[in-house]
């Protein structure tokens, strides 16, 4: 009982000394030493200077990037991300806004997702659940939504209240459309107009002059 846990213990001050790409091979190997021990191993909290490191330049130790505060090594979509990529913008930082805004300015490209609507919100969730099956998340970004022991700020949790609200305003949308299915319509002088509806199957006639059969 007493070793797993003083290795728990050097861990800590491993993982805070060590760079990322030296702790994360060194945590996993430790993971599956430790066995059941794997879920008390620590996890890598970065700085924002520390995370604009990992831009994929010449000399940088990796190409990450972070999304809501979690940081993931995108590596392997290189051509996307390292330097010259068309999303190049995204590595080294946390620009979580420019996901679903589409600035990919300076001032777009910032962590503040406080004004996004919650459909807006749903859709940058959507791409961190992209992220967490694509590619390897590697820790936390300390800031805005973790702080510097690891825990969730008061951002997060209110990001994840915007999300909830999205998921249920979704749902109320899709039972609607269950309800009163979208329709398409057209009209001319010579024909009149109408009116169909694919998934109700019917098609509204409707005489140039407005008398329905």
């Amino acid at each position: 009982m007493l070793q797993p846990l003083l290795l728990c213990l050097l861990c800590v001050s491993v993982a805070v000394l060590l760079p990322a790409d030296v702790w994360g091979p060194l945590s996993r190997w430790l993971a599956g030493w430790l066995g059941g021990t794997a879920a008390s191993l620590p996890t890598r909290l970065f700085t924002k200077s520390e995370l604009s490191s990992y831009n994929g330049e010449p000399g940088s130790p990796g190409l990450y990037l972070a999304i809501l505060g979690q940081v993931f090594d995108v590596s392997k979509g290189k051509k996307h991300y390292g330097p010259g990529g068309s999303y190049s913008f995204f590595a080294g930082q946390d620009a979580s806004r420019a996901f679903v805004s589409g600035d990919f300015t300076e001032n777009g490209l910032v962590d503040d997702v406080s004004e996004l609507s919650p459909s807006e919100m749903l859709s940058l969730h959507e791409w961190l659940v992209f992220y967490k099956k694509e590619y390897i998340f590697k820790g936390k970004l300390i800031g805005t939504y973790y702080d510097h022991n690891g825990e969730p700020t008061q951002a997060l949790s209110d990001a994840e209240l915007t999300v909830k609200q999205g998921k249920k305003l979704k749902a109320e949308s899709e039972s609607e459309n269950k309800i009163f299915p979208p329709c398409n319509s057209e009209w001319t002088s010579t024909k009149g107009g109408r009116v169909w509806c694919s998934s109700r199957r019917f098609v509204l006639f409707v005489s140039p002059f407005n008398t329905y059969f």
